[in-house]
């Protein structure tokens, strides 16, 4: 009679697969196009004990055309989930208002690769983030946030984030916050690179980015957003920041509150190096600070760094400083309207 022979090392191997636990087998899932598969499949990973990847069917639309719970398109994220998108869209359709993700305190870890997320709202008393609301940690890679808006009192059209946000080789464009933060709203940490952030509108401050905390925005565009107060690219505000290597151009602000077509520095200290802030404007007859608003106790340094071709109703159009310190090394301000730094005096601008 022929016997299988089984050596012992064999033996003990089956006999470990044999007891894993049943969550563990599935920590990675295919998810088929359907919105009913992806929050099946979501609800599965919250409940395993370890990380979870899923993988959307590529080129895949996922419509949400209702919420999953109360302002969520898609269930709480509470686990350590990563979602491969293979080039995917998940997106509302639907005359109720919802976002499309939240990632819960404490435990939510929530990583997003080669996806968009478009179309998502969020709604009064429903919190900031249109698109993605985050209290634990969201990463976004090679991901698209668009079209997003957050209505009423919610920071963060297309990202609203308390907790720890990093986002690289990214884009966040076409959102709307009646609040703060047409692009992202960040009150934690944020860590972005390589990211493009355009053509994004707040109705109070940072129509591209408002950022209160601390923030690593490296090697990054920020362009033709749009902000009805204050910072039309970038609003810092009680905040340790460091730009490098980053655009920002094209940006407006409408009125005349505390200016800063490019930038809105208040009450922070930024590190701005090799970054060039263009061709950025506030509107408003006798608005300041068309490149750059430093205000409120705010420390501001440029490095290697250029502030030109920026437009103010009032002067000055390049740097406005009030009551804070800036500091220039090997920077160019030069070519504002209607002056670079005057009335303000500071070493290294002149008119």
């Amino acid at each position: 009679m022929f016997r299988l022979g089984v050596s012992a090392a064999t033996a003990a191997a089956l006999a470990t697969v044999a007891v894993l636990p049943a969550a563990e087998a599935h920590a990675q899932q295919f998810v088929p196009c359907t919105a009913a598969a992806l929050r099946s499949a979501i609800t599965t990973a919250n409940d395993i004990a370890g990380p979870a990847h899923l993988f959307l069917a590529p080129g895949c639309t996922y419509t949400l055309t209702a919420p999953d719970n109360p302002g969520n398109g898609l269930p709480q994220v509470t686990g350590e989930i990563t979602v491969v998108g293979n080039g995917s869209t998940i997106r509302r359709q639907s005359a109720t208002g919802f976002r499309i993700f939240e990632v819960a305190a404490p435990g939510g870890r929530l990583t997003l690769n080669n996806l968009t997320v478009r179309g998502g709202r969020s709604e009064s008393g429903g919190g900031g983030g249109g698109g993605i609301a985050n209290a634990g940690v969201l990463t976004l890679d090679s991901v698209t946030v668009t079209g997003n808006v957050s209505a009423i009192s919610g920071a963060g059209g297309g990202i609203g984030s308390s907790g720890t946000l990093n986002l690289r080789n990214s884009t966040v464009s076409h959102n709307v916050s009646t609040n703060n933060g047409g692009g992202v709203a960040s009150s934690g940490t944020a860590n972005i690179s390589n990211t493009t952030i355009t053509g994004n509108t707040a109705k109070d401050t940072g129509g591209g980015l408002d950022a209160r905390g601390s923030l690593t925005l490296t090697g990054s565009r920020v362009t033709d957003n749009a902000a009805r107060l204050d910072g039309g690219g970038i609003s810092a505000f009680m905040l340790t920041g460091t730009v490098t290597d980053t655009l920002v151009q094209g940006n407006d602000t409408a009125e005349d509150n505390d200016g800063g077509g490019g930038i809105l520095n208040r009450r922070s200290t930024l590190t701005l190096e090799r970054t060039t802030v263009f061709a950025n404007r506030v509107i408003e007859t006798g608005a300041t600070g068309g490149g750059i608003s430093n205000i409120a106790g705010a420390s501001l340094a440029l490095r290697n760094s250029s502030v030109t071709n920026n437009y103010a109703g009032g002067a000055p159009g390049g740097i406005f400083n009030h009551e804070s310190t800036v500091s220039l090394t090997a920077t160019t301000v030069a070519d504002n309207f209607p002056t670079n730094c005057a009335p303000g005096v500071f070493a290294g601008c002149t008119d």
